[in-house]
């Protein structure tokens, strides 16, 4: 197994998948209005960090999965699934 995917450590609440390489999350939202402003502040994130995730999303959740290249957790990546935690608790006060 490579030492980068033994060493992984995803933030809490993450879901791991192995192979490929990836983290999702699903961040509920109690409207449309704060599941759209969680968007928003994504889209910010993004823009910031040059780094756009997959999205699922309907009225009152957003599922974010990160994938990874070749089985390595990528900082700017890791940085951003610990970003998107603040970003959910921005959309939700």
């Amino acid at each position: 197994m490579n030492q980068d995917l033994q060493d992984m450590q995803a933030p809490e609440g993450w879901e791991i998948q192995r192979r490929p390489l990836g983290w999702s999350k699903r961040f509920e939202f109690s409207d449309y209005a704060r599941t759209r402003h969680f968007l928003d502040l994504l889209t910010g994130l993004s823009e910031k960090l040059g780094y756009y995730p997959n999205l699922n999303f309907a009225k009152t959740y957003v599922v974010v999965a990160i994938q990874f290249e070749e089985d390595a957790v990528e900082p700017e990546r890791a940085e951003f699934a610990a970003a998107a935690e603040h970003c959910a608790v921005q959309a939700r006060e």
